[in-house]
């Protein structure tokens, strides 16, 4: 893995317009999506992560629960839908992913706090103007492994 990439304002705002979604006011659920809506969603997704259905869905069974749905329902949910960039504009999939399912370089846990520091802290805010912190994500007291341990997603 490459040296992580700062956080920026999505460029996919044009796309979800399109699609007829509010890029301002995103649906509170993906499960709220009509299936012509969510397919075409999915698709941002794809462009946004660099993968393929299969990515996150079971190709014998797209509706089968999997692990990386899961954590893309709680990304919309708790990323997505609930922060924005400090500057105001669109934060989505690719502001952070940017072509990439894992972007994360977790081997030096030092410089990736420093890292999540500088991007996911300072370059962000709440939605809702509430105070931002680590916490936001990792909750109070913080919790590294938020997948496993906050949002209880197995690990397989």
């Amino acid at each position: 893995m490459g040296p992580m990439k700062p956080v920026i304002a999505s460029a996919m705002a044009a796309d979800l317009k399109e699609i007829g979604i509010d890029p301002k006011a995103l649906p509170a659920s993906l499960n709220k999506l009509d299936p012509e809506k969510l397919r075409k969603v999915m698709k941002t997704f794809t462009k946004a992560l660099g993968t393929q259905c299969n990515g996150c869905h079971d190709p014998n069974d797209f509706r089968a629960p999997t692990k990386n749905k899961k954590i893309a329902s709680r990304m919309w949910t708790d990323f997505t839908k609930a922060l924005t960039m400090q500057d105001g504009s669109l934060l989505y999939c690719d502001s952070c992913h940017q072509g990439k399912m894992e972007f994360l370089d977790r081997h030096d846990k030092k410089a990736l706090s420093a890292w999540m520091d500088d991007n996911f802290v300072s370059k962000m805010k709440k939605a809702d103007k509430k105070d931002h912190s680590c916490a936001t994500c990792h909750g109070d007291p913080i919790e590294g492994q938020i997948f496993t341990n906050l949002w209880k997603i197995p690990a397989k």
